[in-house]
């Protein structure tokens, strides 16, 4: 049975510059009260700190946000859990607009990386269908090296650069960019407008394999998913062969759903909070009845491990490609009072066999593996150079 679990509590969730690894059950809006004990403590040294440097800091004039969102960074990296971090208010700004149904912007998601003489820029690693960023030319692996005439190193960080990029729907932003297909360096005019997000998409594959790509588990992923499935039956699809290479996770209830169309009846995930407390979310007889295989990688993780372990643990699926990362706990957001948010694991979860994918991932029943120059080129792969695929192909056709 499809189930709505909460994942919004006051604001919604979501991800531009996508969060790895995260399987989210909320977001809250948390009023802090003064703490004691050992959270007194912190807040003790804190007050000591900003006491010290308000009465003998020398140094130029800071600012009080870099300072704050310096501080809450520290804060999460101390809490010694890779899963856990903090996101500056610009960060959770894109963080929430990426997984609506539609959103504001260009539609790329970038990473900020750095050249050889020490120089930054925004990597484009995808771009969304239909965006405005498809439509002005902009492709997977181009460079954006300005905005607006200014260079991004000119922004001071990746949050502001950003947040630069972003803006009101029919705003114009110019963008200098280096094109990976034409190693040429062109500037670009990108209207800013309302577009859906697409996370999931369908082909056929030799005229009898269903390929299902799930880009990540968002707001409207499971209603994609449950078209995409319908679709390629009625296309004559054989089998299924769903690709979650790359795959960062995302909201449980679009998991849940995704996999209710597939599993029958049972168990499909179980949660245990601090208190132990554990919820579990279980499957209909509803299910969809054809040979399936799934491709993932050292970079599918979360939501994307466990929809890949849910499938194998019930013989419903082969699974093909690389060893997952092995994340076994969800996040939950506490939006805090400037506007930032705090990602903090709250759940362990499990599978429907009750194993805990934590440092130990999934394996693949079929290993397949990819070149480091074909991994850096993923997303302009065609399918006869991308080995994962074929192996997968391979499996279904047997």
């Amino acid at each position: 049975m499809k189930r709505m679990v909460s994942l919004r509590r006051a604001v919604a969730a979501g991800a531009a510059a996508t969060i790895a690894g995260g399987l989210v059950t909320g977001v809250v809006v948390y009023h802090a009260v003064h703490p004691s004990g050992q959270a007194g403590e912190i807040y003790d040294v804190l007050r000591q700190a900003d006491s010290i440097s308000q009465k003998y800091f020398v140094g130029e004039d800071y600012d009080t946000d870099d300072l704050i969102n310096g501080a809450l960074t520290g804060y999460a990296q101390g809490l010694g859990d890779r899963w856990t971090s903090y996101m500056t208010p610009e960060y959770y700004q894109s963080y929430r607009e990426s997984s609506a149904d539609s959103t504001v912007g260009i539609g790329v998601t970038v990473s900020y990386l750095e050249n050889d003489d020490g120089t930054h820029y925004l990597y484009v690693n995808t771009v969304a269908t239909d965006s405005p960023a498809q439509k002005a030319g902009i492709g997977c692996y181009d460079k954006i090296t300005a905005i607006n005439g200014k260079r991004i190193d000119d922004f001071g960080s990746y949050d502001k650069a950003v947040a630069a990029v972003r803006g009101k729907a029919g705003g114009v932003v110019q963008l200098g960019i280096h094109q990976y297909a034409t190693n040429q360096d062109v500037t670009l005019s990108v209207t800013r407008a309302e577009y859906e997000q697409i996370h999931v998409t369908s082909r056929m594959l030799d005229n009898q394999i269903g390929y299902i790509r799930i880009e990540k588990f968002a707001d409207n992923t499971d209603e994609q998913f449950d078209a995409a499935v319908k679709e390629i039956q009625k296309q004559g699809a054989a089998s299924l062969l769903f690709d979650l290479r790359n795959n960062p996770g995302g909201q449980l209830t679009a998991l849940v759903n995704c996999l209710d169309t597939l599993l029958p009846e049972g168990k499909i995930i179980s949660l245990k909070d601090k208190a132990g407390k554990t919820e579990e979310y279980t499957s209909d007889a509803n299910a969809v009845d054809l040979p399936m295989a799934v491709l993932v990688n050292a970079d599918s993780y979360s939501a994307a491990e466990f929809f890949a372990a849910a499938l194998q643990e019930y013989g419903k699926a082969t699974i093909v490609g690389e060893k997952t990362v092995g994340k076994g706990y969800s996040q939950q957001g506490f939006e805090l009072s400037n506007g930032g948010c705090l990602n903090i694991s709250t759940h362990c979860y499990y599978t429907p066999k009750g194993v805990r994918l934590i440092g130990k991932g999934v394996t693949p029943d079929k290993q397949a593996d990819l070149s480091d120059e074909k991994k850096e080129h993923f997303y302009v792969l065609r399918d006869s150079e991308d080995d994962q695929l074929q192996a997968a192909i391979s499996v279904l056709k047997k």
